[in-house]
């Protein structure tokens, strides 16, 4: 039987020491681009993937914590933190895919546990479905697989023609490459999930900005998947929930 996580304690803010990030980056050039990277810990690898418009440093509440059971590698996805951008080549998941899949080449790692956040998310689910043999346990939060799936979908469109508008000196380049990432990626149906071999967590905030029925309906199209939702939390719920997220996923990847 499937499980899922209705969560319904109060959640009590407690001050966490974070650990300080960008302490021993490096760079491993993939795919026309150089993604920058850290390691913290040893043992069984997990790799992190941030969202959208962010760079790892979104996982700042999860490094210490996971450190300590697994050999957690954090890395800016191209055009994001650190690591660069191709100039006229179309920013698609199918491509962040690549760079993944060959990072991991890169790095002498064959199968990693992977968390990914928002946009990571939906990385992290392309790479269950193109490279099933790479992807051990899978935590996804705050992931879609088509952009309808977004609740602000029609402010999204907007955004793009704003930014568009006010780009004479191309200055906006990068984030109009961003909005339209979303905006047209990525085309998954929810039958495409059923493939999915890897051990899958879906989470997602009780007020998050992907669709309820939308978070619902990924979870029931994985084969075994497990589901948490978690209160009083939007779409950051990594950040603004770290206490009770960091404990539902590291209980999901130590079962």
């Amino acid at each position: 039987m499937k499980k899922i996580f209705f969560i319904t304690i109060a959640f009590i803010s407690l001050n966490i020491s974070a650990q300080k990030l960008h302490e021993k980056g490096k760079y491993v050039a993939v795919n026309g681009v150089k993604l920058f990277y850290e390691i913290y810990g040893e043992g069984e690898p997990l790799l992190m993937i941030h969202g959208n418009g962010g760079s790892f440093s979104c996982f700042e509440n999860q490094v210490k914590e996971f450190s300590k059971h697994f050999k957690v590698i954090l890395v800016d996805c191209r055009g994001r933190g650190n690591s660069t951008y191709q100039k006229g080549i179309e920013l698609t998941f199918d491509l962040q895919v690549q760079d993944i899949n060959l990072f991991l080449d890169q790095l002498n790692i064959p199968k990693t546990n992977i968390l990914g956040w928002s946009d990571g998310g939906i990385i992290g689910l392309l790479l269950a479905l193109k490279h099933p043999e790479k992807v051990n346990k899978l935590v996804t939060s705050g992931a879609n697989i088509f952009p309808e799936g977004v609740i602000d979908f029609e402010d999204m469109k907007k955004t793009v023609l704003d930014l568009e508008n006010k780009n004479k000196n191309h200055e906006n380049d990068l984030a109009i490459d961003l909005n339209n990432l979303d905006l047209k990626y990525p085309n998954l149906n929810f039958t495409d999930l059923n493939l999915i071999e890897s051990k899958t967590l879906i989470i997602a905030g009780d007020h998050d900005m992907i669709k309820g029925e939308h978070t619902l309906k990924i979870y029931e199209s994985i084969p075994n998947a497990q589901l948490a939702i978690l209160p009083n939390s939007s779409h950051s719920a990594l950040i603004e929930n770290s206490t009770l997220f960091n404990e539902i996923v590291l209980r999901f990847l130590m079962q």
